[in-house]
């Protein structure tokens, strides 16, 4: 977000910078510092050093809220030279600081204000004006909302537009809008469609990782990247749990899991902040799916099928809530470990091969393995 930015003219930024202070500046004084700073920015526009827009972002980031949205919005209404612009900025971070940046901003008085601040940003072709839109329509409308249809229509024309013009976490955003709400399940069932794909945001989350990769949403990229393969996945093992329980072929699940494992491990940065929380999540993924084919393979022989239906509610209690709950995931897995390490060549040979995930998990719990009578 642009908040504060700087309008000084031709006056020397490090001297300004500490004359009138930052955005960080003003949010870190104490009291007697802001009102030096308060002194000086008032004297600052008295000489025409400064405009009278810094002492409404001022007075909007220091505590003075009610007089600072007075004063932007009147240099609005006075056609003061980026003023929609600031209004939008300062009523963003306000929000923001004041937990509003959500769909209770629709209640407050301001809200209007600042849509239609933001709409004039976009009309005269301003930096980053339909991200800034975008982001506040997308976080401000709920699916639920009965105005949701068609402000999703104009949420989608601005980030297309935002996107293709590279704008700061344009993409990213988009993505983001299309995987929490609009190819959601809640709302196919509000509308008894599905208009937009989950396959949608794909596009736009590549290019994300372009677009953020020199800035401080670069790791957010990458886990936003990381969250739409391994949904799929998640997708694809709920799907696996399915045909065991109809007791349906398991046709090319398997290689739908790896090809979207396969996706995050060749986009993912080797240092991104949640990288191990990411590879984690892969490996459980991989060692449900392992437990689960070897189950299934079980279940279809008739043998062990108390152990595997276990197993199963174990790793989705809704699915199987009519199978057997007679102990836990742990303790049915170790007796699956057992009997796969017993039988590994025979069940490589049917196809039935664990990943090194699934191997790594039975080394940390052999000594339960072998415990099994």
């Amino acid at each position: 977000m642009t908040f504060f930015r700087k309008i000084f003219g031709a006056t020397n930024l490090t001297k300004t910078q500490n004359l009138y202070g930052t955005g960080e500046d003003w949010r870190k004084a104490d009291k007697k510092q802001l009102a030096i700073y308060k002194e000086n920015i008032t004297n600052g526009i008295e000489n025409g050093e400064v405009s009278i827009l810094m002492l409404g972002r001022f007075l909007m980031g220091a505590g003075e809220p009610e007089e600072g949205e007075r004063m932007l919005h009147q240099a609005v209404l006075d056609n003061v030279e980026g003023a929609e612009s600031d209004y939008v900025d300062s009523v963003s971070y306000y929000y923001m600081m004041t937990d509003k940046y959500n769909r209770s901003a629709k209640q407050d008085p301001w809200y209007i204000k600042w849509v239609d601040a933001a709409k004039v940003c976009v009309e005269n072709g301003e930096n980053e004006s339909e991200v800034r839109l975008a982001d506040i329509y997308s976080t401000c409308y709920d699916i639920n909302d009965p105005e949701f249809e068609d402000i999703a229509k104009e949420t989608i024309r601005l980030y297309k537009i935002a996107a293709s013009k590279h704008q700061s976490r344009a993409a990213l955003n988009y993505a983001i809008f299309i995987m929490d709400k609009l190819a959601t399940e809640a709302y196919k069932k509000i509308k008894n469609s599905q208009d937009v794909e989950w396959s949608s945001a794909e596009p736009y989350i590549l290019q994300a990782l372009t677009d953020e990769k020199n800035t401080s949403d670069r790791d957010y990229a990458y886990s936003t990247m990381a969250r739409y393969y391994s949904t799929i996945i998640h997708k694809k093992v709920a799907q696996a749990i399915d045909c065991y329980i109809k007791e349906i072929e398991l046709d090319g699940i398997a290689e739908d899991i790896k090809y979207n494992e396969k996706k995050v491990l060749s986009y993912m940065a080797p240092d991104i902040k949640d990288k191990d929380y990411i590879y984690t999540t892969l490996n459980n993924y991989n060692i449900y799916f392992d437990f689960l084919c070897l189950s299934y393979f079980l279940k279809k022989q008739g043998e062990m099928e108390e152990i595997c239906d276990n197993y199963v509610y174990q790793i989705d209690k809704k699915r199987g809530s009519n199978f057997s709950k007679s102990m836990s995931r742990d303790q049915a897995m170790d007796i699956l470990s057992k009997y796969y390490l017993a039988n590994e060549s025979e069940l490589s040979n049917k196809d039935i091969k664990f990943t090194k995930a699934s191997y790594d998990f039975m080394e940390k719990r052999k000594a339960s393995i072998a415990a099994i009578d």
